[in-house]
């Protein structure tokens, strides 16, 4: 898999990359207002429960604080791109390489992400972790 735009991808691919995307700006701006109109305003989000902003988040407003947060411990190099994605009517399954540095230290790890998409919004998400002790000894294990 490729991190190029991938043509097979149908409407849910597309409007997860097209999220990946804008984070990445919104990273690079430190304007995440843009990132609402991806995310539903009851959202369930659940992350790997491995530092201090991460775990079972409920609500619009916690997902921004966590990206925020994220990138605010990583000083704005928590970066994410979409590898490759499958996907049903209301839910896609997307191959998520990342990197982040932190305190000298730098980290590269792959994740699942599974969106549930309703009325044109992510209204759940779970990520799964490729190497979770990686990830925690990055992160700061709570």
């Amino acid at each position: 898999m490729t991190d190029e735009y991938d043509p097979a991808s149908g409407p849910l691919g597309r409007f997860v990359r097209a999220f990946y995307d804008a984070r990445r700006d919104a990273a690079r701006s430190g304007e995440l207002a843009p990132l609402e109109a991806f995310i539903a305003p009851d959202v369930r989000w659940a992350e790997p429960d491995v530092g201090d902003h991460m775990g079972d988040l409920r609500g619009r407003a916690a997902v921004l604080d966590m990206i925020r947060r994220a990138l605010a411990a990583t000083g704005d190099t928590f970066d994410l791109r979409v590898t490759g994605t499958v996907e049903t009517g209301s839910h896609v399954a997307a191959l998520i390489a990342w990197s982040a540095e932190k305190a000298g230290g730098r980290i590269e790890g792959r994740e699942l992400a599974v969106y549930e998409v309703r009325d044109g919004r992510i209204a759940a998400a779970w990520f799964h972790p490729e190497n979770i002790d990686d990830d925690r000894a990055f992160w700061g294990e709570r």
